[in-house]
């Protein structure tokens, strides 16, 4: 399992699924269950790494301004939430986070835990063990800058299109994490 064999599998997933983000999870459990423990193993290392490379404040910022209030143990869940649509869409996160706001349509289900779950029960499956931690070298902090998202002049300057979009949306209520 590398990366190129990693975002195929995603986008197989999601191409199938009709953008569908609860059944693109459960194909990708589907494909997961096939393939051998060691396979598995590296597809969470790399599921964790990419997660890794999204857990910045720049993007944490644009989370909170596009969900509202986000609770920090909902952080990975809406990351590979993220992660869930590709490559493209992951790497377009991370270089400008304001471009989350073309998930909007499918924010609902940001929070869900599918992606969580699915990888350690197909580890589980394919290896009869619990899965170990997969990122030792995960950094202790978010990277990049951090900005007050509350202030909207600067949640304006950073976010033009997040914060356009949460001035037609003002029930997301106050964005921020807890």
């Amino acid at each position: 399992m590398d990366e190129e064999r990693f975002w195929e599998l995603v986008a197989d997933s999601r191409r199938e699924s009709g953008d569908d983000t609860e059944l693109t999870s459960r194909l990708l459990f589907r494909r997961l269950r096939v393939l051998n423990a060691p396979e598995v193993v590296e597809f969470v290392r790399i599921w964790e790494r990419i997660r890794t490379r999204l857990d910045t404040w720049p993007v944490t910022d644009a989370v909170c301004l596009l969900l509202g209030a986000v609770e920090e143990e909902d952080l990975d869940p809406i990351l590979d939430w993220i992660i869930s649509y590709g490559q493209t869409v992951a790497g377009r996160v991370v270089a400008d986070p304001d471009s989350l706001v073309e998930l909007a349509a499918d924010a609902g289900n940001a929070r869900a835990q599918w992606f969580g779950e699915f990888t350690t029960e197909a580890h589980i499956v394919v290896s009869g063990t619990w899965p170990l931690g997969y990122d030792p070298d995960e950094p202790d902090d978010r990277a990049g800058e951090h900005v007050d998202v509350a202030d909207q002049d600067v949640a304006r300057q950073r976010f033009p299109r997040l914060t356009a979009f949460r001035e037609r949306h003002p029930e997301l209520g106050r964005p921020e994490l807890r």
